[in-house]
């Protein structure tokens, strides 16, 4: 029985070769550090909020929220700056990831400027975007944990039909780590373990 090979062009084997390359970033294409870094700091906000409001601190009760930018971003960005000199290649699903948070900040941004002009509880509207994004992301990455990380929010921003303002802010805190910290965690261990597998 005979077997015919083909030859492969020079740019045959490149888009072989960039499937692969792109394949094995796909499953680190996100590492979970974000998550976890702002799904720490929104907690700490959302208690910190809670707590000042319950003593009656007035205007002060919003500053946790100010302050977090300030953590967050240049932590973000350090570290991002640090990963990017170990990793040169960008998949399509990193700058997927990177587009939809990025609208998303803009959305969240402009979002809670209409809520604090109506004097509204943003609450709601933060957990249902939120939901949207991190759904979005598991469906891009194919992690499991994101998606259920999304339902979860959304079902928050409908319990929170059900309580008053500042008890909303104990159901973010609640849904972000079940939403941010969880799936953030298991996609610090995914990513160690594709990066060992590798290196080896």
């Amino acid at each position: 029985m005979e077997t015919s090979t083909k030859e492969l062009t020079p740019e045959e084997s490149f888009k072989i070769i960039q499937t692969m390359i792109d394949t094995a970033r796909n499953k680190v294409a996100e590492d979970g550090f974000h998550l976890m870094l702002w799904g720490v700091l929104v907690i700490l906000c959302c208690v910190a909020n809670y707590f000042l409001i319950q003593v009656d601190a007035g205007n002060m009760a919003g500053i946790p929220w100010l302050l977090m930018p300030c953590i967050g971003v240049p932590a973000g960005i350090l570290y991002e700056k640090s990963r990017s000199r170990q990793q040169q290649i960008k998949s399509h699903a990193d700058l997927y990831v990177a587009h939809m948070w990025m609208a998303y900040l803009f959305s969240l941004v402009m979002m809670i400027v209409f809520c604090s002009y109506s004097q509204i509880s943003p609450v709601p509207f933060i957990l249902i975007i939120t939901g949207m994004a991190t759904f979005a992301t598991g469906k891009i990455l194919k992690f499991t944990p994101l998606l259920i990380g999304g339902i979860i929010f959304w079902l928050s921003a409908l319990l929170c039909l059900k309580v008053v303002d500042e008890k909303q802010l104990l159901i973010q805190a609640v849904s972000t780590f079940f939403g941010y910290i969880i799936p953030g965690i298991l996609l610090w261990r995914n990513y160690k373990a594709e990066t060992n597998v590798q290196t080896a």
